[in-house]
């Protein structure tokens, strides 16, 4: 988030036009430099960034409500004077595609955007969907046939 704030106010700053996007996980805002840089952009209006939160309740340790819960993230990115949009169809390509072209109609209005995709980890394959254990983890061979096995050539119903 930091990198992406800093390259977005440089653009800013040098009279650029270009749309900076960043993309993060729910588990990754339990650290603190994350809200610092969230903050610092809706205070300075940056607002030619683009942030999507993988917003699944997951993260490595377990979920998130469990390891460090978040609480209302739509409120916390409100009061930090971004503009705030819900994706309730984060695993699919198209609403994803749909949901950036969106937000940047929403740019220049003197807030940073953000998009909170609710999305499931590992949807489509049964012994992944949901479980924070293969937050980490490669399948081996015969797991990543069954895996490929059971997903659709596009996420679109997810």
């Amino acid at each position: 988030m930091s990198v992406a704030l800093g390259v977005a106010l440089s653009k800013k700053l040098n009279g650029e036009n270009n749309v900076v996007y960043s993309l993060h996980g729910d588990g990754e805002l339990d650290e603190g430099q994350n809200w610092e840089a969230i903050m610092f952009a809706g205070a300075k209006g940056v607002d030619n960034l683009i942030s999507t939160v993988d917003w699944n309740g997951q993260q490595i340790d377990g979920p998130t409500d469990k390891v460090m819960n978040l609480g209302d993230l739509e409120a916390k990115f409100k009061a930090f004077a971004w503009d705030v949009m819900i994706l309730e169809k984060g695993n699919d390509v198209d609403a994803v595609v749909a949901g950036l072209e969106a937000a940047k109609a929403r740019l220049g209005k003197g807030k940073p955007v953000v998009i909170l995709m609710k999305t499931v980890m590992g949807a489509g394959v049964d012994f992944m969907e949901g479980h924070h254990e293969w937050h980490g983890i490669a399948p081996n061979d015969e797991q990543l046939a069954k895996a490929l096995a059971q997903l659709p050539e596009t996420l679109g119903d997810y």
